[in-house]
């Protein structure tokens, strides 16, 4: 009896090990969605692709949709996005923008086009196929789609919901990727990706997670919101992650600069409608974002940082949040009553520093404690400056421009240096 209950126990050792071996041996990667309805400065994608290399991203996710979609031209720029991917030996893979591509056979055509590029991203030797969808389409994703594509498909779509158990319990998907919930407070969101942590180790699927830099949106009355999880939709969510380490991660996203969600340069010159919000400079946003993907690359739970990466950081709107612009025509933002008018520090550090925030006409001292930290320093009006010491030696100075009580219209994106 004792031996047959050992022989029972070790067969399901084996079979659990093979359900969770696609799982187990993926290495951590890093995604970036890119938005292919924005063009980069003369349709060249190679910053965009050496600026994510460098920062330790794996591939883009190219959005195939969106807004005011042209088809046939944004078939054009995907080709010239995998073009200029294969001369450079880097990485991409399609995101299916489900909102506007109506047409499976599309999906499927796209797949099978692009199956044996060199710059197709594959997970397993099959090539990685995913979604941005807030609904799930009209097809069968089974037998109109992953049965006509030629090649085999790891399939990771997209979803809204934060119901994990109901999600992992989907077919077909070899994993899922819950997009970030503006609405949600931090701590909701953080109560989400823990219940993604443990069905994923229960039903031995992929959790592909998402890191948002910010949102906000002002376009009109349907298109005006804000964000609830304010200054912790991104390093407190980076640092929850590394907790719980999802098996893969996406930056959602490089250029939505509609959204004021980017990590790229912000160059808006390719987007229809332009906005007034989203050339405020993110690129310290990625800095940070590197510093995160190695520690989770290597499987820490805190971030390591290397003398090299030393910084101090800091971000704030340029304006209160419960304050409209003289020339507005909108009300606030939808959640702008979470935004709080702080300036948020962050530092990474090797060892301890003396950190000095003039915020208007006031100074703030600031412990800078080894490792990552995050403080918020309610502002004052005016000119906003830091700096760094150790032992009365400056080695961070860093300047921002004015915070001002009242803008011509009011404006919920960060300002980050």
């Amino acid at each position: 009896m004792h031996l047959l209950l050992t022989i029972t126990s070790l067969i399901l050792y084996i079979l659990q090990g093979i359900i969770c071996l696609p799982k187990d041996s993926i290495p951590r990667f890093v995604f970036a969605h890119y938005m292919l309805v924005t063009r980069p400065p003369g349709g060249d994608y190679t910053n965009d692709i050496n600026l994510a290399r460098s920062a330790g991203i794996d591939a883009f996710a190219i959005n195939f949709g969106g807004w005011n979609v042209n088809f046939t031209e944004q078939e054009g720029y995907l080709k010239d996005f995998y073009t200029t991917a294969e001369r450079l030996q880097y990485k991409v893979f399609i995101s299916i923008d489900c909102t506007s591509v109506t047409d499976s056979n599309m999906v499927v055509r796209l797949a099978n086009q692009y199956a044996n590029s060199s710059a197709q991203f594959k997970i397993n030797d099959k090539l990685l196929l995913s979604t941005f969808q807030t609904n799930p389409p009209a097809w069968n994703w089974q037998t109109d789609v992953l049965d006509k594509i030629n090649s085999p498909v790891f399939f990771v779509p997209g979803t809204l919901s934060d119901d994990a158990s109901q999600v992992f319990s989907q077919t077909p998907g070899d994993g899922f990727f819950p997009w970030i919930h503006p609405t949600k407070t931090a701590q909701q969101e953080a109560d989400t990706d823990s219940s993604y942590a443990v069905q994923r180790d229960a039903k031995g699927k992929i959790w592909m997670a998402a890191i948002a830099p910010w949102f906000f949106k002002r376009f009109d009355a349907g298109d005006n919101w804000s964000q609830a999880q304010d200054d912790a939709i991104f390093i407190d969510r980076w640092q929850h992650l590394l907790q719980l380490k999802p098996d893969l991660i996406e930056i959602v996203t490089w250029n939505d600069w509609g959204e004021s969600s980017y990590v790229g340069p912000a160059d808006t010159s390719g987007l229809s409608p332009s906005s007034y919000w989203d050339t405020l400079d993110h690129s310290a946003f990625l800095e940070m974002t590197s510093i995160f993907i190695k520690s989770y690359k290597t499987g820490q739970t805190n971030v390591v940082i290397n003398p090299a990466e030393e910084n101090v950081y800091f971000f704030y709107r340029l304006q209160p949040a419960a304050t409209l612009g003289t020339l507005d025509t909108l009300p606030l933002p939808l959640d702008a009553e979470y935004l709080k008018d702080n300036v948020f520090v962050v530092s990474f550090l090797t060892n301890e520093a003396n950190i000095t925030l003039i915020s208007g006409g006031n100074t703030h001292q600031i412990p800078g404690v080894q490792g990552v930290n995050k403080v918020a320093i309610s502002w004052t009006l005016g000119n906003q400056s830091l700096s760094a010491d150790r032992q009365g030696q400056i080695f961070i100075e860093k300047k921002g421009p004015s915070i001002s009580a009242q803008l011509d219209r009011y404006n919920g994106n960060v300002i980050v240096l």
